[in-house]
Formats: structure tokens, C-alpha cells, sequence
């Protein structure tokens, strides 16, 4: 008879079970068309700099690419089950991964151009640049790369990223009341919530659009690698943003230095 007496965390671990047959995602809401959106947006990215991963084996390239997609999909993820903190806390990685990425390539492009130039010996910017990429000290890095893209058309791109990554900090060290998750049960995370949802989706497209947008940037110094992305390749990614002219800067910012 006492064997039939279910201790109480099997009971828990049931009730787990249950609650789990009865949630409901956010892709089953009407929000399942915004998330649509962002989720074509991650597989363009993946997709569109498929080659950029192939550059440089040597280096972190392809180890911060991968990084910042997996980031971007795991997010998307956690999002959509209602872990909208712990979505958040990866949002922030992925921007982080993308800073670094965006250090190790900006090296290598660095690199190429010296050779071409007859420069082989490793410059004072190769070093800081490895030195920032490696970095432990992210608030040293993450303003590093702000200033080192502040003479160049992506420059807003980089300070959007930056104040959204100042600003998800707060959340990863939680540390006002503000920042605490609302939710007490397991229970409570069954219970959606439009507007937080539709805040951080924001948040998460902005993200993924301000990313696309300097891969584009940086394809023009790697058209000798087969890096090769045109503005009819983002013709339909372009159509969804509010702010369209950041890539027609860009354009005509390599159109003017090759004249």
C-alpha cells in the first residue's frame, strides 16, 4: 500500500509533464506572423554568409558567426515557449558574438589590404584588434568596436546594437527590481503576454536587421573571396524596414572610394 504513496517531487515532475500537453507558443497566437518574419530573417542570415564562414580557418571567424547564429536561434526559441528573460540574456550574447565577429573579420580584411600593399609586418591596429577580440573585459570591447566603426555608414548600426547590449545588461545582472522575472510558478509560464512579447520581438528583429545590414558592409572588401551579397539579394529584406536608407549609404559609400 505505501508503495502506491508518489513522493512529492514525482507528483511535481508530473505536474510538469501536464503542463507541458497544455502550453501554448507564441507561434500559435497572432503574433505568429511577426515571429514568422524574424525567423526568415535569421535563415537569411545564415544563408546569405554561408562563405564568410569559410574565410580564414586560422582565425575566430566562422567560431563567432556560429556563435552569434546559434544565439539568434536559441533566443528566437526561448521567446516563443515565454522565457522572454532568458531570451533576452541571449539576445545579448548574440550581440556580443556579432562584436567579435565583426573584430575578427575587420583583422582579416585589415590584413589583406596590407599585403596587397606590401605591408607584411603585423601593425599596431592587427594587434588591437586581437587584443580586443579576445578580450574578457566586454564593456572594453563592445566600446572599442563602437569607436572603431564611427567614421564608417554602419556607424548607427553599431551604437543601436551597443545601447540595446548596455541595455539587456541590466537584465543578465539583475540588479533592480525591474529586472526580475514576474513569473513565481511553473504554472505562470502558460500564461501569455502580448505586450512583452511584442517589446522584445522589437528588440530581436532590430537585432537580426542592424546584422544583415553590416554584412553587407563588410561584403564589399571581401569580393575577392566570393563574399559577393547585392542589394537585389536584400530587395525583400530591405521591403521590411522602417528605415531604408542605411543601405543605399553603404552602396554609395564604396561607389565613391572606387571611383
Amino acid at each position: 500500500m505505501f508503495e502506491d504513496i508518489k513522493p512529492s517531487w514525482l507528483l511535481d515532475f508530473e505536474h510538469y509533464e501536464k503542463l507541458l500537453s497544455e502550453r501554448i507558443y507564441f507561434t500559435k497566437t497572432k503574433s505568429r506572423e511577426r515571429l514568422l518574419v524574424i525567423y526568415k530573417k535569421i535563415y537569411l542570415y545564415t544563408t546569405l554568409t554561408n562563405s564568410i564562414d569559410k574565410l580564414d580557418r586560422r582565425s575566430n571567424i566562422h567560431n563567432f558567426f556560429n556563435e552569434c547564429k546559434n544565439n539568434l536561434i536559441i533566443s528566437f526559441d526561448l521567446a516563443n515557449v515565454n522565457y522572454i528573460s532568458a531570451s533576452k540574456q541571449i539576445l545579448r550574447s548574440a550581440i556580443e558574438s556579432f562584436f567579435r565577429f565583426s573584430l575578427a573579420i575587420s583583422r582579416y580584411i585589415e590584413y589583406k589590404k596590407n599585403k596587397k600593399n606590401g605591408v607584411f609586418s603585423v601593425t599596431e591596429s592587427l594587434r588591437s584588434l586581437k587584443s580586443m577580440q579576445d578580450t574578457h573585459k566586454v564593456g572594453r570591447m563592445t566600446k572599442f568596436v563602437l569607436d572603431y566603426f564611427e567614421r564608417t555608414p554602419v556607424k548607427s548600426l553599431y551604437s543601436d546594437l551597443y545601447n540595446l547590449y548596455s541595455n539587456l545588461s541590466s537584465i543578465v545582472h539583475v540588479n533592480t527590481k525591474d529586472n526580475f522575472t514576474p513569473h513565481k510558478y511553473l504554472s505562470d509560464y502558460i500564461m501569455l503576454d502580448e505586450e512583452a512579447i511584442q517589446t522584445h520581438l522589437a528588440q530581436l528583429e532590430m537585432v537580426i536587421n542592424n546584422i544583415i545590414q553590416v554584412i553587407f558592409y563588410f561584403s564589399f572588401n571581401l569580393e575577392e573571396e566570393r563574399v559577393a551579397i547585392t542589394k537585389t539579394d536584400l530587395m525583400e529584406f530591405e521591403s521590411t524596414l522602417e528605415d531604408k536608407h542605411c543601405l543605399d549609404l553603404i552602396q554609395e559609400y564604396f561607389d565613391t572610394i572606387r571611383v
